[in-house]
């Protein structure tokens, strides 16, 4: 199966992404973390957006279709996959579903993760990540059991500077101009799946199991 995430930040796209993958025995594949890495690197690529990322905003389309495009062609993702924050837009949907090939073939399903925005801005306020293995933690609904390490190698938790409270209107804007109208784009190809993203990771993950019953 080749599956998308859609939802605005905070509705868990990274916590579910993992667990569908898991599910699957498919890689989940982040645009963020494949643009933390290049920004830890100092690529050239890193270093052309790292202000961009702070600020809540994208980076270019061009440069993450062709990221994405380099990671779904490797091994692993032959079998499937989970994409956790592309596209982005509707230009990147577009751009993608031109470009398919049988090393990208197309995706099968959508899975878009509602909630509210009052739920969205406690969330992203107690996020915390792994800069080593990407774990997401969040304090009150999925913490860590030692308080600041990750469960997985006890590497120190840190807040991503996009998470930081005074950025989520910003974030919340681009996302309902930008990543919204993705909805529609995909329901009309038949392949979006609403899912109720409130509540624990489990009850969610058991809502996507469930919207995917019929693929």
């Amino acid at each position: 199966m080749r599956a998308v995430l859609l939802g605005p930040p905070g509705s868990g796209k990274g916590t579910q992404g993992q667990k569908l993958a898991d599910q699957l025995r498919v890689p989940r594949i982040a645009t963020g973390d494949i643009i933390r890495d290049h920004i830890a690197r100092r690529t050239t690529f890193g270093l052309k957006i790292e202000e961009r990322i702070a600020a809540g905003d994208f980076a270019p389309d061009e440069d993450i279709i062709h990221y994405v495009s380099l990671r779904l062609a490797e091994p692993d993702a032959a079998a499937g996959y989970v994409l956790d924050g592309f596209p982005r837009n509707l230009n990147q949907a577009r751009l993608f579903d031109a470009t398919g090939s049988e090393e990208t073939p197309a995706i099968d399903v959508v899975i878009s993760l509602e909630i509210d925005e009052a739920s969205l801005i406690e969330r992203t306020a107690g996020r915390l990540i792994c800069p080593k293995c990407g774990t997401v933690y969040q304090t009150h609904l999925q913490p860590p059991k030692r308080a600041g390490r990750c469960d997985r190698d006890e590497e120190m938790l840190v807040r991503r500077p996009e998470d930081d409270p005074g950025t989520m209107p910003h974030r919340l804007d681009v996302y309902h101009m930008s990543t919204l109208p993705l909805t529609q784009y995909y329901a009309q190809q038949g392949k979006l799946r609403p899912v109720d993203a409130s509540g624990s990771p489990a009850d969610v993950f058991h809502r996507i199991l469930f919207a995917l019953k019929d693929r």
